[in-house]
C-alpha cells in the first residue's frame, strides 16, 4: 500500500479529492492529511440537527457534507485525518477493522494505548479519540477517519452540538461519547511533529511513499462547484424533516420536503403570525442565504432579520 501526504487548503477542495481519489485510484493508498477548521456530516444525515449553525457562522466554520455514512464530526489543525482508498471483497464489504487495526498498531507505538469499540472508533480510556465511516462502490471502499491530537475541543463542542429546536425526520443521528486529545496523555510536540512520527510509523510497517499525479486544478474546482460549495448537496440532501424552535417570544414550526423546499410554515411572536413572512418563505429553500434574500423584500430590518434567522435555524 502506498502513503500519500496530502492537504488542500480549504474542506472543500479536501472533500473534492476524496471523492476524486475514490473514483480514480488504481493502487490501494492510505492518505494522511489535515482540514482547516470545519464541521463535516455524514451522507444520510440530516446537517441542521447535527450542528449549531449560529456557532458556526460565528467561528467562521464551513458546514459540509461527505460521500460516506456515519456521523458528524469537527476537523481543525489539530486533528489529523487518514483515508484508506482499497479494493474489497464483495463477499464482505463492510469490514473496518482491516484498515483501522493499522491505524490503532502504530498509535499503540507511538505511545497511546487506545483500544477498539463495537461501532469501530478508537478510545483512549473511556474517551474517544477517532470516529470512522466508509463509502463503498463496485468493488472500492473510502474508509476515513479522525484523530483528536490537539484539536480545540472548545469549539468542536460549539459547532457540533445543537442546543435548541427539536427535529422530527429519519436521517442518521450522530452517537456522542466523551472526548479527549492525545496530547493531553502524552505530548509529542505540535499537529505537525505528531503527523510526522504518524508517517514515519506507518512507513515502518511497510507502506511505501507514494509517487502521485493529483488531480487538475479544473476536475477539483468541477466537483467543488457542482456539489461541495453548494447549500443543495450541503443541507437539500437531507432527509424530509420537521422543525419547531423558540427564541424569546418567536416561535416557529416548518415542515421541509427532501432537497430543502419548505412545504408549511408558521412564524408567530407572542401569538401573532406573520403573514407575509410565511408567503415569502412558502416554497423556497430552508437554507440559510436562500431564507435571507427571500426577506429582504420584507423590509423588516436587519435586528428582527437575525432574530427571525435565530428561531429559523
Amino acid at each position: 500500500m502506498r502513503l500519500l501526504d496530502l492537504s488542500y487548503p480549504s474542506a472543500e477542495e479536501n472533500l473534492a479529492f476524496e471523492e476524486w481519489c475514490f473514483q480514480h485510484f488504481e493502487e490501494e493508498t492510505l492518505r494522511i492529511w489535515v482540514n482547516p477548521p470545519s464541521v463535516i456530516s455524514g451522507k444520510h444525515q440530516n446537517v441542521l440537527a447535527e450542528c449549531n449553525l449560529q456557532a458556526c457562522k460565528t467561528l467562521n466554520i464551513p458546514v459540509l457534507r461527505r460521500i460516506s455514512g456515519g456521523g458528524t464530526v469537527f476537523h481543525d489543525f489539530g486533528n489529523v485525518n487518514f483515508s484508506f482508498f482499497r479494493f474489497v471483497n464483495r463477499n464482505k464489504m463492510i469490514d473496518y477493522d482491516r484498515s483501522l487495526n493499522l491505524i490503532q498498531k502504530v498509535l499503540i507505538a507511538l505511545g497511546f494505548q487506545v483500544t477498539m469499540s463495537e461501532r469501530h472508533d478508537l478510545f483512549l480510556g473511556e474517551d474517544k479519540i477517532s470516529g470512522n465511516a466508509q463509502h463503498l462502490r463496485s468493488g472500492r471502499v473510502l474508509h476515513h477517519g479522525t484523530i483528536l491530537y490537539d484539536a480545540n475541543l472548545d469549539h468542536l463542542r460549539s459547532a457540533i452540538k445543537r442546543n435548541n429546536g427539536i427535529f422530527i425526520d429519519k436521517g442518521v443521528k450522530s452517537v456522542r461519547s466523551p472526548i479527549t486529545n492525545l496530547r493531553y496523555h502524552n505530548d509529542l510536540g505540535s499537529t505537525k511533529d505528531f503527523k510526522a512520527k504518524l508517517i514515519s510509523a506507518l512507513l515502518g510497517e511497510g507502506l511505501t511513499a507514494a509517487e502521485f499525479t493529483p488531480p487538475t486544478i479544473s476536475e477539483i474546482n468541477e466537483l467543488i462547484s457542482s456539489k461541495y460549495a453548494t447549500d443543495e448537496w450541503n443541507f437539500g440532501y437531507s432527509p424530509a424533516y420537521e422543525f419547531s424552535n423558540e427564541s424569546g417570544a418567536l416561535r416557529c414550526e416548518i415542515k421541509v420536503a427532501r432537497g430543502g423546499e419548505i412545504l408549511k410554515i408558521e412564524l408567530t411572536e407572542n401569538g401573532k403570525r406573520f403573514a407575509d413572512v410565511k408567503h415569502l418563505l412558502l416554497g423556497k429553500k430552508h437554507f440559510r442565504n436562500e431564507v435571507i434574500s427571500a426577506l429582504a423584500d420584507a423590509k423588516i430590518g436587519e435586528e428582527k432579520l437575525d432574530s427571525f434567522l435565530e428561531v429559523l435555524f
